[in-house]
């Protein structure tokens, strides 16, 4: 046990109220070191928590991290590699573990894991209020938008990375979704059962627009830059070079970087200030010194780092490293920070053991409870995450990293290439001349930044080899993996967006997408033995 470390020994049954933001970086708060940005309160709430300084998202986009959090399992297992993926039929969330365990379980907010709040598991649910004005693509009023200020990205998926919104900060969808979570805390008391509530707010996701008065605290001039903003992506996979082209990034400037950045700064703030609502009543309503309080995010963003502003193609530290507080019933251990290394999908086994139980056996993640107890100091002495687009992709990309060397491999990159559409106008270009690069190996301890990519360098090929060695273990002892092999593959080479613009070929494709939502799921590998009976 670690000295001075107070055991806990109390309920096993708390209360659980797990607050989650969406797209929010480890590195965008006060309390992991942040000098510029303000939350005072997320601040205040890490001195009762324990503080995770290196947990990290097992797939840094919404859908398939919140799968991997509600699930306690990798991406590869649980089916959802990407957005636009539904888990395996035979996933177990969270939700539905609890309530089958004797906990209410209510929803505010976000959920998008494309199952219903019902087959989640949530007796209550509760989803955001759409923005009077807003949405991730822009805002919708031209008379509006006429008077407001803001830019989008000119490429593959359009969105503001800077600006100011127009609604009144009481009325933003975070706002009004906090005051509803808040007005539900007011009847715990009388419940009979403990309640699992959960808030899922969307900021600091895109748009990067906060309002007034939020959207003036920081000087996008007085903002520091990281040293790699911008920088070149040359000797990194081409999956990177893709989506740094087709999104437009390439068109953007030191400008760009300094007004997302303080635009994101805005929205941090703005979240930070819900969340002190949420504590603030908790405490009034004399909740919080026995709950037990998760605050994580789904992943991170990028603001400038390598030349890219949010997320896709990529699993550099920014989007891949994600908060984490776990305050625990009478604020045992407050203030207790650990550099060992968590999983989001160790929150559910870890929720599970402190309301006393049973992990199910398939559940990949481990309980932090252990070293939030003090009975340990290591938890994990490797991190991994994933990336995969099914468009592009036919494999995914895969990340493990320790204290010292972090490892990205990107297998069979000649799929996108293979696989746009007829007349894309990347196809048969000089672009895809350029070597595919089929990692990455940084030396993180003296190089941050992850600027210089040692993949292939003999100086570095017994590290490489050593972190290839353990990501191969690791993804064996996964167990039977959904079969995303399995999934119907367009040619495209057939297939040119000028066929699609014509006669009514769009409202075909439009109506297909429609009938499932545009939703693939996996089915469950076959093994060796399963084939044979």
């Amino acid at each position: 046990m670690i000295k001075g470390v107070i055991p806990l020994t109390t309920n096993a049954r708390p209360h659980v109220f797990f607050l989650m933001c969406d797209e929010l970086r480890a590195d965008s708060l006060g309390f992991m070191g942040n000098s510029v940005v303000q939350t005072p309160h997320l601040d205040e709430l890490a001195q009762d928590s324990v503080i995770f300084e290196n947990a990290y998202t097992n797939c840094p986009m919404c859908v398939p991290a919140r799968a991997s959090m509600m699930t306690g399992r990798n991406p590869l297992s649980n089916g959802v590699l990407d957005n636009a993926m539904r888990m395996v039929e035979d996933e177990k969330p969270l939700p539905d573990l609890l309530r089958k365990n004797g906990y209410t379980t209510t929803m505010y907010g976000k959920l998008h894991v494309h199952r219903t709040p019902e087959e989640c598991g949530f007796d209550e649910f509760k989803f955001g209020y759409p923005d009077p004005y807003t949405s991730f693509l822009g805002i919708q009023d031209p008379e509006v938008r006429k008077n407001a200020t803001f830019k989008k990205n000119e490429g593959d998926i359009p969105l503001v990375i800077h600006g100011e919104s127009p609604t009144h900060p009481d009325q933003t969808s975070c706002s009004r979704l906090t005051a509803d979570y808040i007005q539900r805390m007011d009847r715990i008391q009388t419940d009979e059962k403990p309640i699992f509530h959960y808030l899922s707010l969307l900021d600091p996701h895109t748009p990067y627009m906060p309002t007034k008065p939020y959207s003036e605290i920081y000087n996008p001039e007085k903002l520091p830059l990281p040293q790699n903003a911008g920088r070149t992506l040359a000797d990194k996979p081409i999956t990177q070079r893709y989506f740094h082209k087709v999104r437009g990034f390439d068109k953007l400037n030191e400008e760009d970087y300094r007004k997302s950045l303080a635009s994101y700064y805005g929205l941090v703030t703005h979240v930070d200030d819900r969340i002190g609502k949420v504590i603030d009543r908790l405490k009034e309503l004399e909740l919080y010194d026995d709950a037990l309080i998760i605050f994580t995010s789904d992943h991170g963003s990028m603001m400038g780092e390598h030349g890219f502003i949010e997320k896709w193609g990529h699993m550099y530290e920014p989007v891949v490293r994600i908060p984490l507080l776990v305050k625990l019933p009478k604020n045992y251990n407050s203030g207790l920070r650990l550099d060992t290394f968590a999983e989001i999908i160790d929150l559910l086994p870890t929720v599970l053991d402190a309301a006393g139980i049973e992990i199910p056996e398939e559940v990949q993640g481990m309980s932090l409870m252990p070293v939030c107890r003090g009975e340990r100091t290591v938890h994990r002495t490797e991190a991994h995450s994933q990336y995969f687009c099914g468009s592009i992709h036919f494999e995914p990309a895969l990340m493990i990293r320790d204290h010292d060397f972090k490892l990205t491999v990107y297998p069979e990159q000649e799929s996108i290439h293979e696989k746009l559409y007829g007349d894309h106008y990347l196809k048969y270009s000089a672009f895809f001349d350029q070597p595919l690069v089929e990692g990455e190996l940084y030396d993180l301890r003296n190089d941050p930044y992850e600027e210089r990519n040692l993949f292939g360098d003999p100086d570095y090929a017994q590290q490489q080899a050593r972190l290839q060695f353990k990501l191969a273990h690791w993804k064996e002892g996964l167990g039977p993996l959904a079969d995303y092999r399995g999934l119907r593959q367009a040619n495209m080479k057939t297939l040119y967006k000028f066929i699609l613009d014509q006669a009514n070929n769009w409202t075909k494709v439009s109506d297909a997408l429609k009938a499932d939502q545009g939703l693939t799921q996996c089915d469950r590998q076959k093994t060796q033995e399963s084939v044979k009976s």
